[in-house]
């Protein structure tokens, strides 16, 4: 059994969304995306979905994207995105999701010999004038995530890795993390995946790798050429 990672599918199955018209390397992405993830993962492995999965905006037009990810192999988690405005909340959405699917929101799952949890997550903001609005969606996120780490060390009775899904970017682009962090560091976690970057000049600037005894690892598709990064050994891209 092996982890597996990938954010930002932005998948439009429903309603065609030609993602190539923001940069050339998005064209025919969803097949690019298949044929790596079949070339890597296999049935029983496990493959964890920070967000930015589907760009439909409501559960119909949903299905097709949930039947893709359906037929790929491995057991795959999900959690929301920003751009995720189907995600109506975890319990909403997990009577939607098919056998190899399943979903956190602020809780966490045992699986796999692993733990996972995660929530929708919030970008790092400026610490001397942060926006009203956004610094109250930053707390009921850190709100989540707190309730997520609390499950997850409730499952966590054999020193199982424990796995975070958080969409933003946990450091700034100046490297300096947010308030997430510390509990990431304090929770014992093993690592922690994100997306949401698409600016190639941004990529070299995400914290990656370990940090005070946490990895992370930024597993924007486009990020990392489309292909699932393998997360339990990290030197190792693919297995056939």
């Amino acid at each position: 059994m092996a982890v597996w990672a990938i954010a930002d599918l932005h998948l439009s199955l429903a309603r065609p969304d030609r993602r190539e018209r923001y940069a050339a390397r998005w064209l025919d992405h969803a097949d690019k995306i298949a044929t790596h993830w079949r070339e890597a993962v296999h049935r029983d492995d496990l493959v964890l979905l920070p967000g930015d999965l589907s760009m439909a905006r409501n559960h119909r037009d949903l299905q097709p994207d949930l039947a893709w990810i359906d037929r790929l192999p491995g057991t795959k988690i999900l959690t929301p995105g920003n751009h995720d405005a189907w995600w109506n909340g975890v319990e909403a959405i997990r009577p939607m999701l098919r056998k190899s699917m399943q979903a956190v929101g602020g809780d966490a799952v045992a699986t796999h010999g692993v733990v996972v949890c995660g929530t929708l997550g919030a970008p790092v903001l400026d610490a001397d004038a942060p926006d009203p609005a956004q610094l109250a969606g930053s707390l009921k996120e850190l709100d989540a995530l707190d309730q997520a780490l609390a499950q997850a060390a409730a499952l966590r009775t054999g020193g199982e890795p424990l796995y975070v899904l958080w969409h933003y970017p946990p450091f700034d682009q100046h490297r300096r993390p947010g308030p997430c962090v510390e509990r990431f560091e304090a929770a014992g976690v093993t690592a922690c995946v994100y997306g949401h970057i698409h600016i190639q000049g941004q990529w070299s600037l995400a914290v990656q790798g370990d940090v005070r005894g946490v990895r992370y690892h930024c597993v924007a598709a486009d990020a990392i050429g489309f292909r699932p990064l393998r997360l339990d050994r990290p030197s190792v891209v693919a297995r056939r």
